[in-house]
């Protein structure tokens, strides 16, 4: 297992109960033969940079072909990131499920964690892609960093999405908590969604110049987010939207590594 892997491994376990399943299963899924790879080609139009994409393979069985679903993960890096899609060299859409990730993490995980693991595995659970941009500049990298987006494909809900970009890191270790407040609404705002008062919580120190938070929605759901204390700009954010039950694992890192804003 490369280190890769064993990153994406080690991260999984914390979290899969919650809202991040499916991102940190998929993203080690992006070999895989479901993956489709897109190029994309930027043109100016006018002033305008438009993005094109090439070889688009229509999926006949789903509700969103590869085409739109790269144009909606552009619009999405772009309307919430801040992101332009004319720095994007390939993207790889992948399509999967958390019942995949229930498999795969039963026999992994401590009996406590599996035991939830197999209550949730009882829900009628989503299906998502997952698109992944990968920038021009690291095409020819063995492992390169890479932007992700995930989508309900019924829906069509953004439903989680993570940015990566050399200009967030920071050295900062204090955290601001009502820039951290404002950063958390004002971004659930750009989705037309409202973050449940008292719900917020934030991790007790900050890891490279980011911390994470936590925080309810009001149709019930709860978030994760990771904020740059740079400039309290939003890197990722993640949805819960299967309303997975939290493995007990994930319980004791949030009692133990947050405190409530």
């Amino acid at each position: 297992m490369n280190k890769k892997n064993i990153l994406v491994l080690s991260m999984a376990l914390t979290i899969v109960g919650g809202a991040t399943a499916a991102v940190f299963a998929s993203d080690n899924a992006i070999h895989s033969t479901k993956n489709k790879v897109v190029t994309l080609a930027s043109k100016e139009v006018n002033g305008t940079t438009q993005t094109t994409t090439n070889d688009v393979v229509k999926v006949a069985n789903g509700k969103i072909s590869d085409e739109e679903a790269v144009k909606m993960a552009t619009k999405a890096l772009k309307d919430y990131m801040g992101l332009d899609a004319k720095s994007f060299g390939e993207a790889h859409v992948n399509r999967t499920n958390n019942q995949e990730d229930f498999k795969f993490f039963m026999d992994i995980v401590s009996k406590e964690d599996a035991a939830v693991l197999k209550e949730n595995a009882k829900k009628d659970t989503a299906d998502i892609i997952v698109v992944q941009f990968v920038r021009a500049e690291d095409l020819n990298q063995p492992m390169a960093a890479s932007n992700r987006i995930v989508i309900n494909e019924k829906t069509g809900e953004i439903v989680a999405l993570t940015a990566f970009t050399d200009g967030n890191r920071s050295s900062e270790t204090t955290i601001d908590d009502a820039k951290v407040k404002s950063a958390v609404i004002n971004f659930f705002d750009k989705q037309q969604k409202n973050v449940k008062e008292n719900t917020m919580k934030v991790s007790k120190s900050a890891s490279s110049g980011t911390i994470r938070v936590l925080c309810n929605l009001e149709d019930g759901r709860d978030a994760e987010m990771t904020i740059s204390l740079k400039n309290y700009s939003v890197s990722s954010y993640e949805i819960n939207y299967d309303r997975l039950l939290p493995l007990p694992s994930e319980e004791k890192d949030h009692s133990e590594n947050f405190r409530a804003l």
